[in-house]
């Protein structure tokens, strides 16, 4: 489709600057407006450093410090489409909660509204074009030097700059029209106004990906008086709720929770956007009472001052039923189960920029193989996971064999739950590291790499045991049948062990990592103790010399398995056995 796209905006162009010579200016100063804003969001980004990564996650803990922490986000990085994606990013690794979420959403909108009075006071009555050119200047210099710091500042810098510059060619560009097209004869009264403008305005956001974007196009448009001060407030409304969609979009690939963020973002503001033009004349009437208050005539002024109370209404109207808002959303959107099972649910792409952000879902992802290497290993040895996380004693559980009789097809679960999964891991975590500087950040990713690569190498080893697990557990001979149900038992003690670490405290946890220690070191055994035991059993004419090959062989590949999964239990939750 992409590949369709840019043709046909390139010919579009060349017809608009043919037909239309005036809109020259508007249309390059929107280009150029919208690549400063794309330079500075990636400055930002390499200042920031993790920083905002880390302080989302200390200080989102309420709902006040929630919308607090999305205003002033917003406010500084001048995006609540980034702000509403990196939200999105923190619930989907899971080191934001879905509730948090919701409240850092509603702080981005009333962000933007800072975008709206900058635009009003500076970018409509400043000269800022004289200094748009210096500023880029500045920006270039610092670009050209190898600290990130500094380079992220030239970023931000020509970011800048090139705002301005767009500003500049967008405000011409309109000022050019009054002379030759008068738009405000388009306008339409009324409710049907309304709607049709904040349609457009909703299209034209999603076209520029920029609420502020199309909040300066709209700006521009009211100061030349091509539009009315009804249908300037429409679009504004349209160019709110098309920023959600935007991030609606930008959330496809998040996982469940992440899509429920987005879902969220969209609701509130469509449910915002409809009261706001609804009760649009009694909303324009309170600012008319606040401008005339203020001393504020201006109509770009006044505008911000709509924006402003537009995302305040919004915030007071879902903020008393935020609770059962969150609830529904998570009643409504669930998860399909064969998602659950063998996709991606951590991994997003939204996230690799952010190195905290990255980590914690390769962190989480790599939890997720854990879950499907143990449903695969705990069914091979004759146990359910309801058995191994129950306090039911693992003796009585492995007298009951049914399971065991089971037609495991463990090559197709191993293709579909674990490789597939690992690959993922393996894809994401490559274009992650390309974005992680520190060097604890390195060695955080190697440790989860490791603890990948043992619970993939785990689930190997059950593949060639699994078929003498299954028949010699279930042997009438019962001397072979005996070690067999040992081995199994033994598996499942250490398992066991492993779940109750997995939902203990990382404070209270040393009693159980002393458990797992003990139940490791029962498969420590060398090859010289396995060759004994199997000599004896077979002089006692316990076992057959084939039975007990075969006995040798799956005593070392079980422990091939525990020590693999122990060690990869160390990497994910950095302890020591």
């Amino acid at each position: 489709m992409q590949k369709f796209l840019i043709p046909i905006a390139v010919i579009a162009l060349c017809v608009i600057f043919y037909k239309f010579r005036d809109s020259i200016d508007i249309i390059s100063g929107l280009a150029i407006f919208l690549f400063g804003m794309f330079v500075m969001q990636d400055g930002l980004k390499m200042l920031s450093g993790g920083f905002l990564e880390k302080t989302m996650k200390k200080v989102a803990g309420n709902t006040a410090k929630s919308i607090a922490f999305g205003t002033i986000s917003t406010a500084v990085m001048q995006s609540s489409t980034l702000v509403a994606l990196f939200s999105i990013s923190f619930v989907s690794a899971g080191i934001i909660t879905l509730t948090q979420g919701v409240g850092i959403i509603f702080g981005s909108n009333l962000g933007n509204s800072t975008g709206a009075w900058f635009i009003a006071t500076v970018g409509m009555k400043a000269n800022i074009s004289a200094l748009a050119l210096p500023i880029i200047a500045f920006g270039v210099i610092f670009l050209f030097q190898k600290i990130k710091a500094v380079k992220g500042a030239g970023y931000v810098l020509a970011g800048i700059g090139f705002i301005f510059l767009g500003m500049f060619y967008i405000k011409t560009g309109f000022d050019n029209y009054q002379d030759t097209l008068n738009l405000a004869q388009y306008s339409i009264s009324g409710i049907k106004g309304m709607a049709i403008f904040a349609l457009i305005g909703l299209f034209i956001t999603l076209l520029t990906q920029s609420t502020h974007a199309t909040l300066f196009l709209i700006m521009s448009a009211l100061s030349a008086n091509q539009i009315t001060f009804d249908n300037a407030i429409a679009l504004t409304i349209g160019a709110q709720l098309g920023s959600s969609i935007t991030t609606g979009l930008g959330a496809i690939s998040a996982n469940i929770d992440g899509k429920r963020l987005a879902i969220a973002h969209i609701v509130f503001n469509v449910i915002t956007a409809l009261v706001a033009v609804i009760f649009s004349k009694p909303i324009i009437f309170v600012v008319t009472l606040i401008a005339q208050f203020l001393g504020i005539t201006d109509l770009n002024l006044q505008l911000a001052i709509f924006h402003t109370l537009f995302n305040i209404i919004g915030i007071a109207l879902i903020l008393p039923v935020k609770t059962k808002f969150v609830y529904y959303l998570t009643k409504f959107i669930r998860q399909r189960k064969h998602d659950s099972l063998n996709d991606p649910i951590y991994l997003d792409n939204s996230k690799i920029d952010y190195a905290n952000a990255s980590l914690e879902a390769i962190r989480n992802e790599t939890k997720h193989l854990y879950d499907n290497a143990l449903s695969i290993i705990v069914h091979s040895i004759g146990f359910d996971r309801s058995g191994i996380r129950s306090f039911e004693p693992i003796e009585n559980l492995a007298k009951n064999k049914i399971l065991l009789k089971d037609d495991i097809d463990i090559d197709n679960l191993y293709e579909t739950k674990i490789k597939s999964l690992s690959n993922a891991i393996m894809e994401f975590t490559a274009k992650a590291k390309t974005h992680m500087g520190k060097e604890e950040q390195m060695k955080e990713v190697f440790k989860l790499q490791m603890a990948a690569k043992d619970i993939v190498e785990a689930t190997k080893h059950m593949r060639l045991v699994q078929k003498n697990l299954q028949k010699y557990s279930l042997s009438e001979h019962q001397a072979l049948s005996n070690e067999y149900d040992n081995m199994r038992s033994t598996m499942a003690y250490l398992l066991r062990s492993i779940e109750e670490l997995r939902i203990t405290p990382a404070d209270e946890n040393a009693p159980i990592v002393k458990k797992i220690s003990k139940y490791k070191s029962s498969f420590k055994y060398d090859d010289l103790d396995i060759l004994n035991k199997i000599d004896n059993l077979v002089s006692n004419k316990s076992i057959s010399i084939s039975e007990g090959t075969s006995m040798l062989n799956d005593l070392s590949f079980m422990r091939s398995i525990a020590l693999e999964l122990v060690e990869s239990i160390e990497y994910l939750y950095n302890i020591e056995t």
